[in-house]
């Protein structure tokens, strides 16, 4: 008969393999079980074109399983990998059940418990669109400094991702750009903020930002400067020995200035005997801006 043919051919080779498969199975049944926790990753596949996802999505569900404390071991260390497949899937929200049976875990092993057992997907139509990018900033400048302009590379940006979301976008954020105690022009490469959103920018370059910071201007009334002159040798008098200056230039830096530091000197080459008005020349540190010496004129008397 055939099925006495069958036993007769390589008998000794499926002897062999009965007889593995019995101490495999004996080896398994008899093997010490464990209860342990694990984490399976999550990855959503086949998504379809033209759709986005537009909620938040766990990376990952957490299982408890049970089994042979060999193959429990060999889970943990390999890992498995759960596949969510979004073929022919509408806009929309789709609720994915997770049962025991729907995970990829070897025989002999079972799923206690599943968190969360449930995922929401929603799904809604990808729509693009071109938005200006605004610099965010921390802190403060250098006290006596103020930011000038700034300039931003580019300045737009194309986003894609769910069209109400996209929809609800007038601009895109930086992430923030610390100024703390800055006093000169600062160059930083920074990338969007897009924390809590599900857009993808077209250009994943990051964004050059640079700030202009000068020093504030202003203006100090400076007094008590003594007024010298140039020429020794000379029978000269004048008045007023003492003068006032104003100054421009940055604040930081006017409230330096002493009255030392600057020099005020009449000349009085070429005048004849007698009274006249002279214009006083003023020597002032550099990087600030004469506005007016006070007087004006210096009476100079020649004997």
């Amino acid at each position: 008969m055939q099925w006495q043919a069958f036993f007769r051919k390589n008998w000794v080779l499926k002897l062999l393999s009965l007889g593995f498969a019995l101490l495999l199975w004996f080896f398994v049944v008899g093997e010490e079980k464990a209860e342990i926790s694990i984490s399976i990753p999550l990855e959503l596949v086949n998504i379809p074109s033209g759709l986005v996802i537009a909620n938040d999505i766990p990376s990952s569900i957490n299982i408890r399983v049970y089994g042979p404390r060999s193959m429990i071991r060999a889970l943990a260390v390999q890992g498995v990998l759960k596949v969510i497949d979004l073929r022919d899937s509408a806009p929309g929200t789709i609720t994915v059940h997770i049962t025991p049976e729907s995970l990829p875990l070897p025989a002999g092993v079972q799923a206690m418990r599943i968190e969360p057992s449930n995922i929401e997907i929603v799904l809604e139509p990808l729509m693009r669109s071109n938005l200006p990018v605004r610099p965010v900033f921390t802190g403060s400048v250098a006290r006596g400094y103020r930011v000038l302009k700034l300039e931003v590379e580019p300045p737009r940006v194309v986003l894609a991702g769910p069209e109400k979301e996209i929809k609800s976008l007038e601009e895109i954020k930086t992430m923030p750009i610390d100024l703390s105690g800055a006093s000169n022009t600062i160059v930083r490469e920074v990338g969007l903020d897009l924390q809590s959103l599900h857009v993808v920018p077209g250009n994943l370059e990051p964004i050059k930002v640079t700030v202009y910071i000068i020093p504030i201007q202003g203006i100090r009334r400076i007094t008590h400067i003594p007024v010298t002159l140039k020429e020794t040798g000379v029978h000269v008098s004048w008045w007023p020995k003492i003068v006032s200056v104003r100054l421009h230039g940055p604040t930081i830096r006017l409230k330096e200035v002493k009255p030392t530091d600057i020099e005020v000197r009449i000349s009085v080459k070429g005048l004849s005997r007698g009274t006249h008005w002279v214009t006083p020349e003023c020597t002032i540190p550099s990087g600030f801006k004469l506005l007016k010496v006070i007087p004006k004129k210096i009476r100079v008397i020649v004997r």
